[in-house]
């Protein structure tokens, strides 16, 4: 009697082996029966077969993986070493190709647009990161360049040599002019004063009296006894203006309280100087009566 029973595969209660119907959850068992040796084959055998595929395809694609790997290698050291061939034929040149590549690619790794082959934003950072060291590295070289040639110059014709500096840093000219041409220094200094003169002379007109006004008239207050209490009209008096050297001279009047308490009327004159330079104001001169 060891196999009159047998589990139903539905609720795991025992069931004689013939039966159709499961007498505990009523499941019908059709043509179910224990699987035989035969059965566990044919699974086996359509078992093995998926697993050989998925171990191929596994393979495989590992396989796939190391290729496109070694050609994403080659293809960093190519587009390296062909910058590095620029650099050597012309610094400058090499720069301003790899600062443009850098936007691109950076612009590719941004957005995930651009040359087609660089649109997978793990390769465009890595061919940003390439493209962003020689930009560097051809900067620097560009600018060693440039100076070994511009002391060579120095060297074999001042004059040139000046001329060329003044295009490319007009301090520095300016500071090498001092030693190589004292005489055209000076000249250049005078120039420079009157210039700066000039420009300090046309912020300071007519237009900024209004201003003059207003700024004396915190030392105004200062010199009264009730400073809080002072009072200005909107207008400042006849008399106001530029006279020269961003210097005004200011005329008006003011009410405050005297001593007592009571408001009197005073006025005031005096001078205040404007540094445009700067954007203040320095009182000269006042002289506040009442």
């Amino acid at each position: 009697m060891k196999n009159s029973t047998r589990l139903c595969p539905f609720c795991a209660e025992e069931i004689k082996p013939a039966a159709i119907v499961c007498k505990h959850c009523g499941s019908n068992l059709g043509d179910l029966s224990t699987p035989t040796t035969s059965n566990q084959n044919t699974e086996t055998a359509i078992t093995k077969p998926a697993d050989h595929h998925g171990a191929v395809k596994l393979g495989k694609s590992a396989v796939g993986g190391f290729i496109r790997f070694q050609i994403l290698i080659l293809e960093l050291v190519a587009f390296g070493f062909a910058l590095h061939l620029l650099q050597k034929q012309h610094a400058m040149i090499q720069t301003l190709v790899a600062m443009v590549l850098f936007i691109l690619f950076l612009f590719t790794l941004i957005t995930g647009f651009g040359i087609p082959h660089f649109k997978h934003r793990g390769k465009a950072l890595l061919f940003l990161s390439v493209a962003a060291f020689f930009s560097l590295q051809g900067a620097i070289i560009a600018n060693e360049q440039r100076e070994a040639r511009l002391a060579e110059l120095r060297e074999a014709d001042p004059t040139a040599y000046l001329a060329e500096l003044r295009s490319l840093d007009e301090n520095r000219w300016f500071s090498e002019l001092r030693t190589l041409d004292p005489d055209a220094h000076a000249a250049e200094a005078e120039r420079r004063a009157r210039k700066a003169k000039a420009e300090r002379l046309s912020k300071c007109t007519d237009k900024n009296k209004s201003l003059a006004y207003v700024m004396i008239q915190t030392d105004v207050r200062n010199s009264l006894r009730s400073p809080s209490t002072a009072e200005f009209p909107g207008r400042y008096g006849s008399g106001t203006g530029h006279i020269g050297d961003c210097v005004y001279r200011v005329i008006g009047n003011f009410d405050a309280q005297n001593g007592f308490g009571a408001m009197i009327r005073g006025s005031f004159t005096g001078t205040i100087q404007y540094y445009p330079e700067r954007g203040s104001w320095r009182t000269l001169t006042l002289d506040v009566q009442g």
